[in-house]
């Protein structure tokens, strides 16, 4: 008994270090591009049919919107609890509540899928997920008809990255403070609380879900699966009948609750956590095939790395380009010119998998080596192992100046300024 305060204690000190110790931003980095480009995919998707879901001559105008998506009232309540309010009302979050002039609902739409843009790019990050989460809610209160539960997985996860330091990594942001030499080249150390609210966010997503199923008849008794494989609308890529009878839709419906139990639980133990994750994936991947839900699985299992530390995605992609070893390139200067402070930086952080060493050269022109002795492009070269520059590097030139502006003198002080000739990188 006496020594149950001391391991309370030690219990306590280990929870509180998860929750707010500090630790690499990376994941968050990750998080935010892949949340940046789902959410800017969505609303490229959606606004095929704008004027359909949010103009006054659609389907939903502004003052159905408001009875679908009402303000909080004294009569609302949360958790099942009812809401005891001083006041009449909250008003949600929702730049477009009473509005009717479909030229505002527009400027609203294209500004929310320029911060998507900013955000997956890590541009400008804290104006631009701050707009984004509440851009994205507002979209989704103006017209919550057609918004399913991949949707809220998104707006919520689109608020925790505005309330994070989500540009500290994996963001032009960095890339840029790298360059001008504004940041230190080590990646910061951040407070992992607002990841790990991600995380724990995900699996009450999962938790909550088994929960409600299992106080239905039809989840108890095995046959749940088969109902929404007779709800044509969904109808995606075949399926063969056998998966529509016994005993798989007794092993789809009894596993389905296990994954999504074990997801909500044992994911926090690692060494299950990759099990966990991996069965998360398979049933994720079998919805995805069979019923067409709009960017639902990838929104949902995007988040699933928020349950791994930015030190331990930073060895994995190291440990991923060590399995690629013959695929990596050394890349020489020209005229025995070295790299600027920041330009270095910023060449060794878009090298996610290590797959470059960069050295300086003794020839006229830049020279790229593979293992095996095999000559290529150097702007290629660097670009094509460099993920962060995938985006980009593809555009003639465009690496190749990059290259070109990150030298700096020639490391040979006894060679006259004057006589260092100056070299381009060949196109790729």
């Amino acid at each position: 008994m006496s020594d149950a305060p001391k391991g309370l204690k030690s219990s306590l000190k280990r929870l509180d270090e998860y929750w707010f110790g500090h630790g690499s931003p990376v994941t968050l980095g990750v998080i935010r591009m892949v949340i940046g480009f789902f959410a800017f995919t969505n609303l490229l998707m959606v606004s095929i049919d704008f004027d359909a879901w949010f103009t006054e001559r659609g389907f939903v105008p502004q003052a159905f919107a408001k009875i679908k998506m009402p303000n909080l009232s004294p009569n609302s309540t949360l958790f099942g609890m009812p809401i005891h309010l001083p006041f009449d009302e909250i008003p949600r979050i929702n730049l477009l509540w009473g509005v009717t002039d479909t030229r505002v609902t527009i400027a609203v739409y294209v500004l929310t899928i320029l911060a998507a843009l900013l955000t997956m790019l890590g541009l400008w990050t804290r104006a631009a997920t701050i707009f984004l989460a509440v851009g994205t809610a507002s979209i989704h209160l103006r017209n919550g008809m057609i918004v399913h539960g991949g949707d809220s997985v998104m707006r919520v996860m689109c608020l925790y990255l505005a309330i994070a330091p989500s540009g500290a990594a994996c963001s032009l942001d960095r890339l840029i403070g790298l360059w001008k030499g504004k940041i230190a080249p080590e990646i910061p150390k951040i407070s992992m609380w607002s990841q790990r609210l991600i995380a724990y966010n995900i699996a009450l997503v999962y938790f909550t879900t088994f929960w409600h199923k299992m106080r239905g008849d039809f989840w108890r008794n095995g046959t749940a699966t088969w109902y929404p494989a007779r709800l044509h609308e969904f109808d995606r890529f075949y399926v063969p009948s056998f998966f529509s009878n016994p005993p798989m839709i007794y092993l789809t419906t009894y596993g389905t609750l296990i994954v999504e139990l074990a997801l909500g639980t044992l994911v926090f133990y690692r060494p299950l956590r990759k099990w966990v994750l991996l069965s998360g994936l398979v049933m994720h991947t079998y919805i995805e095939y069979s019923m067409n839900i709009p960017l639902f699985a990838f929104i949902i299992c995007s988040c699933y790395v928020s349950f791994y530390d930015g030190e331990e995605v930073t060895a994995w992609a190291r440990k991923l380009g060590d399995r690629f070893a013959r695929f990596k390139v050394r890349i020489a200067t020209p005229g025995s010119r070295s790299f600027l402070p920041g330009p270095s930086a910023v060449l060794e952080s878009v090298d996610a998998f290590g797959m470059i060493d960069y050295e300086v050269g003794t020839e006229s022109d830049w020279k790229a080596t593979t293992k095996n002795g095999r000559s290529l492009p150097a702007a290629r070269a660097s670009w094509t192992r460099s993920p962060a520059v995938w985006a980009i590097g593809w555009i003639p030139g465009v690496w190749s100046k990059v290259m070109n502006g990150a030298l700096g003198k020639s490391s040979d002080t006894s060679t006259p300024k004057e006589e260092v000739t100056q070299h381009k990188v060949a196109t790729p």
